[in-house]
């Protein structure tokens, strides 16, 4: 026993060395993994020396009133004051090895970290102290009371760090504050701000400020964090805020974390028609008419938590591993509440459907009672496997390509909510789903069916909820952009193909980089033709509505292709994509995927790649080099890229220098185009240097800092 002792002893005096060492220099240290997973156990072990230490001071208040030895009880009083130190400088360096991998509030963090090493350096001196104190009553248990402030104040600012400020009194503290009113408050603090509360400022406040996003007040939310902006008015797409809620639970940038409670989908819903409104703080909710759907919204988030009541299901939960196995970044598979069986899958992008993915829900049927598939390429003969998830109860198939299959889901009883607007649904294909037992609301805008069957139906359903209409005022409603049908690299003749859901609504277009409107531009009456690169922009048209914004995107046609592709400079490691190759393939990049295949990324070293076409070298007009753009993630324009030139390798010259202009403020992630002219040049051999931003600009939160340069694809054309 003396032999442990002294090695414990030992041990717990070079971790309060180790202790001392990183609360001075401990912001410079880079952890390799190992330690990163032990930083993690400190949650698991906390309660340790919280626990002994208690059970310690009990030892020590009851020796009169307990039948043993004094001798005895003063060796058991040791031994639970060796763990309890021993215990208290391993949660502290744990501790210490956590603080280095998130976020967190500077000072109250340095509060935790001083009070926590203090506590540890006081369980020690006690330790080894502990014959000669015993003896001097006052001393020892003034120490001992020094103990417990440390721990109850480290214990404290723990507890701030993971809860949020106030975590104890809130429910004391919101009692006191002004009651909100339809009549004094905006739908921000009606509908946006408690949603936040709930779930996103236990991470996100003054003390604790993941990602340094701070949101509980406007003007620091408004501000963002060290990606920029949250969201993007009238775009939830391609707002942060929303992407990072419909990652997969177990994504390092899922949130709220795996762990803690999860928003659910009116939550969701709710947010992104607030950002797609424009995400106005000011908008009071008397101003809008009581049909509004905004408002409507609202009044259901109103409910209070106790009067919502998570259903219970009678089937066991699927296995850990085989939903782990079923999410990617373009389907996201999660529990429809903290705890429950029942599951939501959640399908992204259009162009990254796989019907696979679809099919392989059937290891969850039995779980699956949401599922999201709006937007997807979805026709009338994936329906049949649709309708093998017996325990479906809303089903959203917005804006997909199913038309006269409705039959398909009969088998849906459980179905209560089914979303079909944006559809070429008819009303004989209606009828085959309307007397599901379970169907209490439907949605079915911007569909064939016309007024007099909308009667009809709504007579022979009256308890059925169908919303035909999705604006209810006479104000004029802006319309959505237009899209492209055949998205990626065209191929030499392909046409440009723009589409628009609102039936008889025109398009107009440009392919000159000015801006097209009602009276300039080109109406859209056939597929484009395109030679080259072109950056089209587009807008719709209908009378009673506003003009859509602007769709712009940029048409790669796709160009020579060189007999060798080389890198001369290796990427980042974390982004090889796959090699030479990606640059040439003809396959495009998402602008929000930096880790796909497609893309190569760099950062310390530029970018140098050479192609050969040998000696009966096509005339070249131009060259396009595709790249990516997402200020929020560093990825940045390249500063320079040269391009040199020349009949062979070893004998090649430069060419052109072209500075490139970099972004004035955070903005939107895209996939742009760096188009260079030639006056045809026949060369056997090219080579592009494309140098990376050496510092982000002032106006960045990571400003300094080195940037990053994705590319794509390079075209000669």
């Amino acid at each position: 026993m003396s032999r442990i002792k002294n090695i414990l002893v030992s041990l717990i005096f070079c971790i309060q060395v180790l202790l001392t060492f990183f609360l001075f220099v401990g912001d410079k240290v880079k952890l390799p993994v190992w330690l990163q997973v032990m930083g993690r156990l400190h949650p698991l072990i906390l309660h340790l020396p919280i626990g002994l230490s208690l059970f310690f001071l009990i030892l020590l208040l009851l020796p009169q009133r307990i039948d043993l030895e004094r001798e005895t009880l003063s060796r058991i009083t040791f031994i639970v004051l060796l763990f309890t130190s021993f215990t208290a400088s391993l949660t502290a360096l744990f501790g210490f090895l956590l603080s280095l991998q998130g976020d967190y509030g500077s000072t109250l963090l340095m509060r935790h970290k001083i009070s926590s090493t203090i506590l540890s350096w006081l369980c020690y001196l006690v330790l080894i102290n502990y014959e000669n104190l015993r003896n001097r009553k006052v001393f020892f248990y003034g120490t001992i009371s020094l103990m417990m402030l440390a721990i109850l104040f480290s214990g404290h600012t723990g507890a701030t760090l993971t809860h949020g400020e106030n975590f104890v009194f809130g429910p004391i503290v919101k009692e006191s504050n002004q009651l909100l009113t339809v009549e004094n408050s905006s739908v921000y603090q009606l509908g946006v701000q408690p949603i936040l509360e709930k779930k996103c400022y236990s991470c996100h406040n003054d003390s604790k400020a993941k990602g340094k996003l701070v949101m509980t007040t406007i003007k620091q939310f408004v501000k963002g964090g060290k990606h920029g902006k949250e969201w993007v008015e009238g775009k939830p797409e391609e707002s942060n805020l929303i992407k990072v809620i419909h990652l997969p639970l177990t994504h390092d940038k899922h949130m709220p974390p795996d762990g803690k409670a999860q928003l659910s989908g009116a939550e969701v819903h709710f947010l992104e028609t607030w950002i797609r409104s424009g995400a106005d703080f000011e908008k009071k909710m008397a101003e809008l008419k009581p049909t509004d759907s905004f408002r409507i919204m609202t009044s259901q988030l109103l409910v209070k938590p106790e009067q919502v009541i998570e259903k219970k299901y009678s089937f066991n939960p699927a296995p850990d591993k085989v939903i782990n196995n079923l999410n990617s970044p373009f389907c996201s598979l999660f529990p429809l509440y903290e705890n429950s069986p029942a599951l939501r899958a959640d399908f992204f992008v259009q162009q990254a459907f796989n019907l696979k993915t679809l099919e392989m829900l059937k290891e969850v049927e039995d779980q699956l009672v949401e599922l999201n598939l709006a937007h997807m390429p979805i026709t009338d003969e994936e329906l049949s496997i649709i309708g093998k998830f017996k325990n479906l109860e809303k089903l959203n198939l917005n804006f997909t390509k199913i038309s006269s299959g409705l039959k398909e889901l009969k088998p849906l009883t459980q179905l209560t909510s089914l979303s079909l607007s944006g559809t070429k649904v008819n009303a004989q294909s209606l009828s085959d789903i309307l007397p599901l037992p379970q169907l209490t609301e439907l949605f079915v805008w911007n569909t064939p069916i016309t007024n007099n069957e909308q009667l009809a139906i709504n007579q022979q359903y009256p308890n059925l909820s169908i919303v035909w209409n999705l604006f209810r005022d006479d104000q004029p409603i802006v319309l959505s952009k237009p899209s492209l049908v055949n998205e990626g690299v065209f191929k030499k003749n392909e046409r440009v193909i723009l589409k628009h859901v609102m039936p008889g609504a025109t398009i107009r277009y440009t392919m000159d980089n000015t801006s097209p409107d009602s009276v300039h531009g080109k109406l859209y009456e056939s597929p484009i033709k395109i030679e080259s690169t072109v950056y089209l922009k587009a807008c719709a048209y209908k009378e009673g509505w506003l003009q859509s914004d602007i769709y712009q995107v940029m048409c790669f046609v796709d160009g020579y292709k060189a007999k060798e592709i080389e890198l001369l400079t290796k990427p980042d490691p974390q982004y090889v994509g796959e090699g030479a190759k990606s640059l040439m393939d003809s396959r495009k990049g998402l602008a929000d995927q930096f880790k796909e295949a497609s893309w190569l990324g760099f950062k310390e070293n530029e970018f140098e790649a050479g192609f050969y076409f040998g000696q009966e070298a096509p005339a070249v007009k131009n060259i396009v080099i595709s790249y990516g753009r997402n200020t929020g993630s560093y990825i940045f324009p390249p500063a320079q890229v040269e391009l040199w030139a020349g009949n062979e390798k070893q004998k090649i010259s430069l060419i052109k220098t072209i500075n490139v202009a970099q972004p004035k403020s955070n903005e939107s992630a895209k996939v742009d185009a760096l188009i260079i002219p030639l006056v045809e040049a026949n060369y056997a051999y090219y080579k592009i240097i494309a140098k990376p931003i050496k510092k982000l600009p002032a106006w960045h939160s990571g400003k300094g800092q080195k940037g990053w340069f994705f590319v794509d694809e390079v075209f000669f054309n």
